[in-house]
Protein backbone atom coordinates (compact mmCIF):
# COMPACT_ATOMS: atom_id res chain seq x y z
CA UNK A 1 0.00 0.00 0.00
CA UNK A 2 1.70 3.08 -0.70
CA UNK A 3 1.67 6.04 1.27
CA UNK A 4 -0.42 9.17 -0.59
CA UNK A 5 1.31 12.43 0.76
CA UNK A 6 -1.24 14.72 2.12
CA UNK A 7 -2.46 18.33 0.79
CA UNK A 8 -1.41 20.68 3.72
CA UNK A 9 -4.36 22.44 5.36
CA UNK A 10 -4.35 26.07 5.64
CA UNK A 11 -3.88 27.59 8.69
CA UNK A 12 -7.05 28.63 10.17
CA UNK A 13 -8.74 29.65 13.02
CA UNK A 14 -12.68 29.65 13.89
CA UNK A 15 -13.71 32.51 16.29
CA UNK A 16 -16.82 32.67 17.79
CA UNK A 17 -18.22 35.49 20.45
CA UNK A 18 -14.76 37.54 20.59
CA UNK A 19 -15.22 40.64 22.56
CA UNK A 20 -15.81 43.58 19.81
CA UNK A 21 -13.17 45.30 21.46
CA UNK A 22 -10.67 42.34 21.17
CA UNK A 23 -11.94 41.68 17.43
CA UNK A 24 -9.91 44.16 15.52
CA UNK A 25 -6.99 42.91 17.21
CA UNK A 26 -7.20 39.26 17.10
CA UNK A 27 -7.79 40.01 12.79
CA UNK A 28 -4.66 42.05 12.95
CA UNK A 29 -2.68 39.13 14.68
CA UNK A 30 -3.95 36.75 12.34
CA UNK A 31 -3.45 38.69 9.02
CA UNK A 32 0.59 39.13 10.66
CA UNK A 33 1.01 35.51 11.18
CA UNK A 34 -0.55 34.77 7.43
CA UNK A 35 -3.30 32.64 9.29
CA UNK A 36 -7.37 32.93 7.84
CA UNK A 37 -9.51 34.13 10.15
CA UNK A 38 -13.14 32.26 9.73
CA UNK A 39 -16.02 34.09 11.80
CA UNK A 40 -18.26 31.80 13.38
CA UNK A 41 -21.97 33.25 13.56
CA UNK A 42 -24.55 32.10 15.95
CA UNK A 43 -26.80 30.90 13.17
CA UNK A 44 -24.29 28.35 11.85
CA UNK A 45 -23.73 26.55 15.08
CA UNK A 46 -25.51 23.68 13.54
CA UNK A 47 -22.72 23.20 11.11
CA UNK A 48 -19.99 20.33 11.23
CA UNK A 49 -16.93 21.52 12.94
CA UNK A 50 -15.01 20.66 8.88
CA UNK A 51 -17.23 22.37 6.59
CA UNK A 52 -16.79 25.29 8.95
CA UNK A 53 -13.14 24.99 8.56
CA UNK A 54 -12.84 24.31 4.83
CA UNK A 55 -11.70 20.96 5.57
CA UNK A 56 -12.18 18.53 2.48
CA UNK A 57 -15.33 16.46 2.29
CA UNK A 58 -17.85 18.42 3.84
CA UNK A 59 -20.39 20.29 2.62
CA UNK A 60 -22.71 22.57 4.11
CA UNK A 61 -26.15 21.46 5.80
CA UNK A 62 -29.51 22.46 6.97
CA UNK A 63 -28.77 22.18 10.74
CA UNK A 64 -30.50 24.81 13.40
CA UNK A 65 -28.46 27.25 14.89
CA UNK A 66 -28.45 30.17 17.08
CA UNK A 67 -27.09 30.07 20.49
CA UNK A 68 -25.17 32.49 22.68
CA UNK A 69 -21.07 32.27 22.92
CA UNK A 70 -20.12 31.47 26.55
CA UNK A 71 -18.25 34.29 27.84
CA UNK A 72 -15.04 35.33 26.14
CA UNK A 73 -15.44 33.36 23.06
CA UNK A 74 -14.21 30.47 21.56
CA UNK A 75 -10.84 30.12 19.33
CA UNK A 76 -10.89 26.63 17.25
CA UNK A 77 -7.61 25.85 15.43
CA UNK A 78 -7.06 24.27 11.77
CA UNK A 79 -3.93 23.22 10.30
CA UNK A 80 -1.18 24.60 12.66
CA UNK A 81 1.72 22.82 14.04
CA UNK A 82 2.59 23.11 18.15
CA UNK A 83 5.30 25.58 16.60
CA UNK A 84 2.62 27.99 14.90
CA UNK A 85 0.16 27.51 17.87
CA UNK A 86 2.74 28.74 20.58
CA UNK A 87 3.45 31.55 18.23
CA UNK A 88 -0.13 32.52 18.02
CA UNK A 89 -0.77 31.70 21.78
CA UNK A 90 2.33 34.12 22.62
CA UNK A 91 0.55 36.74 20.20
CA UNK A 92 -2.30 36.61 21.64
CA UNK A 93 -1.41 37.16 25.12
CA UNK A 94 1.20 39.83 24.07
CA UNK A 95 -1.83 41.83 22.62
CA UNK A 96 -4.61 41.25 24.99
CA UNK A 97 -6.51 39.15 23.74
CA UNK A 98 -8.45 36.21 25.51
CA UNK A 99 -10.45 33.76 24.55
CA UNK A 100 -10.54 31.34 27.79
CA UNK A 101 -12.05 28.67 25.27
CA UNK A 102 -9.30 26.63 22.69
CA UNK A 103 -10.07 23.41 20.90
CA UNK A 104 -8.06 22.23 17.99
CA UNK A 105 -9.59 20.65 15.05
CA UNK A 106 -9.16 16.64 15.35
CA UNK A 107 -10.48 13.78 13.31
CA UNK A 108 -13.18 13.11 15.75
CA UNK A 109 -14.32 17.17 16.46
CA UNK A 110 -14.38 17.76 12.46
CA UNK A 111 -17.18 15.43 12.59
CA UNK A 112 -19.24 17.51 15.45
CA UNK A 113 -21.53 20.30 14.89
CA UNK A 114 -19.56 23.88 16.23
CA UNK A 115 -22.41 23.61 18.80
CA UNK A 116 -21.66 20.51 20.12
CA UNK A 117 -18.18 21.13 20.58
CA UNK A 118 -18.60 24.05 21.85
CA UNK A 119 -20.88 22.80 25.05
CA UNK A 120 -18.04 19.75 25.34
CA UNK A 121 -15.14 22.46 25.84
CA UNK A 122 -17.74 24.79 28.61
CA UNK A 123 -18.22 21.19 30.43
CA UNK A 124 -14.59 20.62 30.32
CA UNK A 125 -13.49 24.24 31.12
CA UNK A 126 -16.02 23.79 34.23
CA UNK A 127 -14.74 20.78 35.37
CA UNK A 128 -11.25 21.85 35.37
CA UNK A 129 -12.27 24.99 36.90
CA UNK A 130 -13.88 22.92 39.47
CA UNK A 131 -17.00 25.02 39.15
CA UNK A 132 -15.47 28.09 39.51
CA UNK A 133 -14.48 31.06 36.98
CA UNK A 134 -16.07 29.06 33.66
CA UNK A 135 -17.81 30.60 31.21
CA UNK A 136 -21.68 30.87 31.45
CA UNK A 137 -23.56 27.57 30.05
CA UNK A 138 -24.55 27.82 26.58
CA UNK A 139 -27.78 28.81 26.13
Amino acid sequence: MKAHAMKKQPERVLAFGIDEAAQPRLSAVLQRLAMEERRVLADETGQDVGYLAGLPGFAKKEAPGGFAPPGGGVLCLCGLSSTRMDLLLRALRENGISAPIKAVVTPVNQHWSFRRLVEELVREHKALAGGKGAPPPVS
